[in-house]
């Protein structure tokens, strides 16, 4: 038997097959310096842990019990507040549903907004998932470049040009991934308008929103109503539980309905106790206390792989990020000389000296020759020494 035409259209991302390969040499015993992680690289908060594990013992029904689709109430007023504390905007509860993880609220908001055939506009190069949610969904997908050159900000007469009467949807994430940019104001002001004056939505992934060291994060809300922008959050990144699947979705309450309406029918409700985890670590201050912690330490590992790279590949073309958790280096000089395309370049990276990288190609075209390297997953010894492997191998293989 045949597996349905839908699911043979997509191809195996190559972010999980070089996830796959890093498990593989570690399971043999190799020292693997992985690159490719897109989470946390310090764990959650003991005392939120602590206390979550002692409101569970307390009383385990409560924390694994069915609750409705839209997700806890009191999490969802406890983000309620969190967005007025740390942005200044007023979303009502009802106006918010749990999702699990923010995969699950692209994947939902995408559904819930366009129909087949319709265009849907990214700037890339872009989280490679929103590549293949474009063509599970039989969308049309029109792309802004973002180049290094200009801070990979796309250029705002780009996406007056691109959008057009069949576009239904803009989905963008600031800060970024891969590019670790924060979105220009220039930029979240052409797309609020744009998105207002031709009836066009907005799906907003801010999941990266409270890794930022230099700069503030962009509150596209201020620029532009819920009546056509869904924010896509998760706790995956601020909160350290990636594993927990749990993130969540803003927007007015009539989408929301809708919203909630199809979460009921694919996944009935978000991972519950990842709710309550969720509610104590914004409840009770575990959150700023986590973040306050870990930033300086995000912000070290940041700057010492970025001179590492500097410092090892000088001929890579590199811009230090102010938020993310991600370099991008171009490498076009060091793989035209080697004959391959980044694609080939990781696979022989990671098979010959444990090094693994994510190819640029994969988040879109204008990411071809550059690499994504997560600087916040390893001590800074090991993002030293992998920059090093790596430039020796390049060496080597010249």
């Amino acid at each position: 038997m045949q597996v349905s035409s839908r699911v043979r259209s997509l191809e195996q991302n190559p972010q999980r097959i070089l996830i796959a390969k890093a498990d593989e040499l570690s399971r043999k015993g190799v020292k693997v310096y992985n690159y490719t992680a897109g989470q946390p690289g310090l764990p959650p908060d003991r005392e939120a842990l602590e206390y979550f594990i002692e409101k569970l013992k307390s009383d385990p029904f409560k924390h694994f019990k069915y609750i409705p689709t839209q997700g806890l109430p009191e999490l969802r007023q406890a983000i309620s507040n969190d967005l007025k504390k740390y942005g200044g905007v007023d979303v009502s509860p009802d106006e918010i549903m749990i999702a699990s993880g923010g995969a699950d609220g692209l994947v939902l908001s995408i559904y819930a907004t366009t129909d087949p055939g319709d265009e849907i506009l990214f700037l890339e190069p872009c989280y490679s998932v929103y590549w293949d949610l474009a063509k599970f969904a039989g969308l049309k997908p029109v792309s802004c470049p973002q180049t290094l050159e200009k801070g990979f900000n796309p250029d705002p007469e780009c996406i007056k040009e691109k959008v057009s009467s069949k576009t239904k949807a803009i989905l963008f994430a600031s800060p970024d991934n891969p590019t670790s940019r924060i979105i220009s104001e220039e930029v979240a002001k052409t797309i609020a308008d744009i998105a207002v004056d031709k009836n066009v939505w907005v799906i907003y992934d801010v999941a990266y929103k409270h890794i930022v060291y230099e700069g503030r994060h962009v509150w596209l809300e201020k620029y532009m109503t819920l009546d056509n922008l869904i924010v896509v959050g998760s706790f995956s990144k601020d909160i350290a539980i990636p594993g927990g699947r749990l993130g969540y979705v803003y927007t007015s309450k009539a989408t929301i309905k809708e919203l909630v309406k199809l979460k009921g029918a694919l996944w009935i409700v978000a991972p519950v106790p990842s709710q309550w985890l969720a509610y104590y670590y914004l409840d009770k201050g575990f959150k700023e206390k986590y973040l306050e912690n870990v930033l300086p330490v995000y912000r070290k590992r940041r700057d010492v792989a970025y001179d590492a790279l500097v410092k090892n590949l000088p001929e890579a073309r590199v811009e230090k990020p102010s938020a993310s958790m991600y370099l991008f280096p171009d490498m076009t000089a060091y793989l035209e000389r080697l004959g391959l395309d980044d694609f080939s370049f990781t696979m022989k990276l990671a098979e010959e000296a444990a090094v693994v990288t994510l190819p640029g190609s994969i988040f879109g075209p204008s990411g071809r020759n550059h690499l994504r390297i997560t600087f916040v997953t390893m001590n800074e010894d090991d993002l030293v020494r992998g920059i090093e492997l790596m430039a020796n191998w390049i060496d080597r293989a010249r």
